[in-house]
């Protein structure tokens, strides 16, 4: 009898052992977090896996667990992915491609802002690497049997043994292809298949719980294949250690821009690191449409780019009023032979402001990290009569042509380079009437009287070599950011020249600084704050710190003097024109700002307070001033308007309304 009863133990032993449980896990990237948390109750229960089958990002976390990997760990691996920024899609020729300005600077010039995202993004790139590094540094089915599939494929239905089936597919989702829905339901008629799902549709913030809850709602029917003694990830303390240096190799990429190429690369950098920055540098260069990266051994990673010369032509609108119709168009070409070139001409007209804009930039010239720029510029500046009614006759700035050339140099966040201008100047200080005479030869007497003012312009010629140091996020705007940062310092030494009178001021030195920074509070809330100051000042042979010397005489031509102070900050009005209420040779000013945002478009309060540094005699008001600017944004893809009102308070009420509309 003992020798039956042996017998039958050991013919169930031997079936039992045969019947091996097979765990079968698949889907997208954001389903990851759903089979961690069945995975993660599989752990805590202690249910015994023999083999592993994965297909998609379900091979992914299914390798890694059957090498020994916990879901924690795999978890924290997923969560540490911090990819480069995305972007829609990587940028490409354009012809006529629209584009979007806000306004212009005090000299005219448009600043552009295109509201299309077009940015190259490589962050897929980077990301890969990470997967394939992270199954590289794996020995896969080392702990648990695993085996990969096509996720079309149906050979797993065919397995022998006790089946599970992790999925994210609810019970009741009816969503999805025909295809889908028929699979779902030859699944559901499977009756020896255990399938682990929601019985409603997840939220995707809750998945790794709704994977928790989907193993305890199937607990009685795991409970057989609890197996305290098995070996199970949850033992693993840590991952396997990294084990690439991720040498560079570029043996691959055409000669004509293999040395550019290389120069992103910083051999300082080691690890993962070195290739998060590679790719940051590249995706902010924008020469090269697409790379690819190979981890072809334990220390060699094969870099491969296409790079090819590119020309954009674009038709652009600016603005800021509604008193005229603002148009530029602009032709950037790029090319790489080593190193970087790149031109680009903007010719803008419309009221107020009409030029032309050129920019040579040769880069990549100097340890592979340098850029050397030319700019020049010809412009007229005519500001409307609107924003100067306030402004007594005499310091009205009434028109200004001029050109300009900079040339310099930029390194990393530096810039040193040297500007030098040439303008002509009619203000309302300049003029002069001219008078008829009536002379009566009877009586013998004259009559004087005027019959026209004629405005005689002044020639200034200036020459400001200066070194600018900028640090500035991607998506900081002052008033409209809901997330980054800003901060600007620029100082040099300028000398003025006033050709007409054969005059000149002493050489002065120009500094100014700024500082902003913006930070969400919820997705639909943001606050934002900063600060900024300037200083023109000269040294007497005394050693006593003076202000510059008017150019002119303040009290001959105020608005030709006004041109080399600085203009304040204080809002979209007073940035945008520059005038004798808002310049200074010494201020400093601090603003704050809430804003109410969706999706770009949203409310935006702003308000600070400003300080002069000298009086103005032209301007009656007090050196503080506070200053708000309530803003409207309605923002979309092809249209974008904002509606404010900037006021200040200076011991009288002074309120502008600015408009600003961009289509």
């Amino acid at each position: 009898m003992r020798f039956f009863l042996f017998v039958a133990f050991l013919l169930y032993i031997n079936a039992f052992a045969e019947k091996t449980t097979v765990l079968y896990i698949g889907g997208d990237y954001p389903s990851i977090k759903y089979h961690l948390g069945v995975l993660s109750e599989i752990e805590r229960l202690q249910i015994s896996i023999d083999t592993v089958v994965g297909s998609d990002w379900g091979a992914f976390a299914g390798a890694l667990w059957s090498a020994g990997w916990s879901s924690r760990q795999i978890g924290e691996l997923v969560d540490s992915w911090d990819s480069l920024p995305r972007a829609e899609q990587s940028r490409v020729s354009a012809l006529w491609k629209k584009r979007w300005l806000i306004k212009s600077k005090e000299n005219g010039e448009p600043i552009l802002e295109s509201v299309n995202d077009d940015k190259p993004y490589f962050g897929q790139a980077f990301f890969n690497l990470r997967v394939e590094e992270s199954l590289w540094r794996s020995d896969i089915g080392s702990k648990i049997a695993f085996k990969g599939i096509n996720a079309a494929s149906g050979d797993w239905l065919a397995t022998d043994g006790f089946r599970i089936l992790s999925t994210p597919v609810a019970l009741r989702d009816t969503s999805g292809s025909l295809a889908e829905r028929y699979k779902q339901k030859l699944l559901n008629q499977d009756s020896t298949l255990l399938i682990l799902r929601p019985h409603l549709k997840p939220n995707p913030d809750s998945l790794f719980e709704t994977g928790v809850r989907a193993v305890q709602t199937k607990r009685s029917a795991l409970a057989e294949l609890h197996s305290p003694l098995s070996t199970l990830n949850s033992q693993l303390a840590q991952p396997p250690p990294p084990r690439f240096l991720y040498l560079p190799v570029f043996d691959s990429v055409s000669s004509e821009i293999q040395g550019h190429l290389e120069s992103f690369w910083n051999p300082n950098d080691t690890a993962f690191l070195a290739v998060r920055n590679f790719l940051e540098a590249l995706q902010e260069d924008d020469s090269y449409q697409e790379v690819k990266l190979v981890l072809d051994t334990a220390s060699f990673l094969q870099i491969n780019a296409v790079s090819s010369p590119r020309l954009s032509l674009s038709l652009q609108g600016f603005g800021g009023t509604l008193f005229g119709t603002n148009i530029a168009a602009n032709v950037n070409f790029r090319f790489i032979n080593q190193f970087g070139y790149n031109w680009d001409i903007t010719a803008f007209y419309g009221q107020g402001a009409r030029g032309i804009d050129l920019d040579l930039r040769f880069e990549q010239f100097y340890n592979r990290s340098g850029v050397f720029f030319v700019k020049s510029k010809i412009f007229e500046y005519e500001p409307i009569s609107f924003f100067q009614k306030n402004i007594p006759e005499e310091a009205r700035l009434l028109i200004e042509r001029g050109s300009g050339v900079a040339l310099g140099v930029e390194m990393s966040r530096l810039q040193i380079a040297v500007e030098i201008e040439r303008r002509r100047i009619t203000s309302g200080a300049s003029g002069y009437i001219i008078y008829d005479y009536f002379f009566d030869e009877d009586e013998n007497w004259m009559l004087e009287f005027p019959v026209d003012v004629v405005y005689e312009p002044v020639t200034v010629i200036s020459m400001f070599p200066y070194a600018k140091w900028l640090w500035q996020s991607e998506s900081y705007s002052r008033w409209f950011a809901s997330d980054g940062f800003m901060a600007e310092l620029s100082g040099g030494f300028k000398g003025v020249s006033i050709n007409t009178y054969g005059s000149s001021t002493p050489l002065y030195v120009s500094t100014q600084g700024k500082l902003g920074i913006a930070h969400p509070l919820s997705r639909y809330v943001s606050v934002s704050g900063g600060t900024e100051f300037g200083f023109n000042f000269r040294r007497k042979n005394n050693g006593k710190i003076i202000l510059p010397d008017e150019l002119y005489g303040i009290y001959s031509d105020p608005a030709l003097d006004n041109r080399y102070r600085f203009a304040m900050g204080m809002g979209c009005y007073q940035e945008q024109w520059q005038t004798p209420d808002n310049a200074s040779h010494r201020y400093g000013l601090a603003f704050a700002g809430l804003s109410l945002h969706w999706q770009g478009s949203g409310i935006f309060l702003a308000g600070g307070f400003a300080k002069d540094g000298e009086p103005n005699p032209w301007y009656e008001h007090n050196a503080g001033r506070f200053f708000a600017e309530p803003k409207l944004r309605l923002k979309t893809q092809t249209f974008d308007l904002v509606l404010g009102q900037n006021m200040i308070y200076s011991g009288r009420n002074d309120t502008f309304l600015t408009v600003q509309s961009q289509f």
